[in-house]
């Protein structure tokens, strides 16, 4: 079976890679192929054909600051999340499917965010503690990773460095739905269209170098979801970290491994909009809770 084979590949990959965290883990990053990525409008039928085995849950992150650690509670938090790309379009997606009781992530500040090392050279890439000139620390801060914190409309910024042109079209995309208002219980749902960068110049394109995607080679990416369920207060509800290390938003060293995968013969896009009752994440996330 073609799973089977990019599991193969994935031990082998990851044997040859220099490690990320969690140590010995590779996530693989599901193909899209050609006139099948998805459309970047906050519905995630276009992902409904894809697989437990590409699946990312609250199971897999640890929260790294309150103490948490992997004692999540899914009636509070649950999560799956996925990763994508298509070789054609040199692009990289993330879907975004969240259960929350309290969600505050248009105007307040609960974003998935996500650090993307295209090029898995890891190294810093924010901060800069030890740069002292303003103009030699905003040409380094994102230059060889970037931090996104896309709000949704809510304080803050969409990226943490000072480019900021990159996550709009035609280089990036957002879109969101939820099913409750501010504050409410329900579910938070979003789609992410990324570029990955060799070097991201915040004066713009022109003087920035795209990374090129191949099939089987690893990206550095990690997922973080804030949980924040009374905003006013301050302080978080958890820290949620898919590598584990809280340093990670701008350390590439810390960040998790992500094989792109092949195209999976195993995968019927040819049913991609077709909704499989059996399997929908509302049944799925309500056995959390049991």
């Amino acid at each position: 079976m073609r799973r089977l084979a990019i599991a193969a590949a994935m031990v082998l990959t990851a044997s040859i890679s220099w490690a990320h965290l969690p140590v010995g883990k590779v996530w693989p990053a599901v193909q899209f192929p050609d006139g099948k990525t998805p459309a970047i409008d906050g519905n995630l039928v276009d992902w409904d054909v894809i697989p437990s085995p590409y699946w990312i849950t609250h199971e897999d992150l640890t929260e790294t600051v309150i103490g948490v650690g992997t004692a999540f509670d899914a009636t509070d938090l649950a999560l799956r999340a996925i990763v994508g790309w298509n070789d054609s379009d040199n692009k990289v997606y993330i879907m975004e499917d969240r259960f929350d009781n309290a969600i505050w992530v248009t105007t307040g500040w609960e974003p998935m965010e996500f650090e993307f090392d295209a090029d898995h050279s890891g190294g810093m890439f924010g901060v800069w503690p030890d740069v002292t000139d303003q103009e030699q620390k905003d040409r380094l801060h994102g230059a060889q990773g970037q931090d996104y914190g896309f709000n949704q409309g809510g304080p803050g910024l969409n990226a943490w460095h000072k480019a900021q042109w990159h996550y709009n079209l035609p280089w990036g995309q957002f879109a969101k739905t939820q099913t409750a208002a501010e504050g409410g219980e329900g579910f938070f749902q979003a789609e992410y269209m990324l570029t990955g960068w060799d070097d991201l110049d915040w004066h713009g394109p022109d003087t920035s170098v795209i990374h090129d995607f191949k099939e089987d080679s690893i990206i550095g990416l990690n997922l973080t979801i804030i949980d924040d369920d009374n905003p006013t207060e301050g302080g978080y509800e958890g820290y949620w970290v898919l590598s584990g290390a809280t340093d990670s938003y701008y350390q590439g060293d810390l960040l998790s491994d992500f094989v792109l995968a092949p195209i999976d013969a195993d995968i019927n896009w040819g049913a991609q909009a077709t909704a499989v009752e059996d399997q929908t994440w509302g049944r799925i996330k309500s056995t959390f809770a049991e």
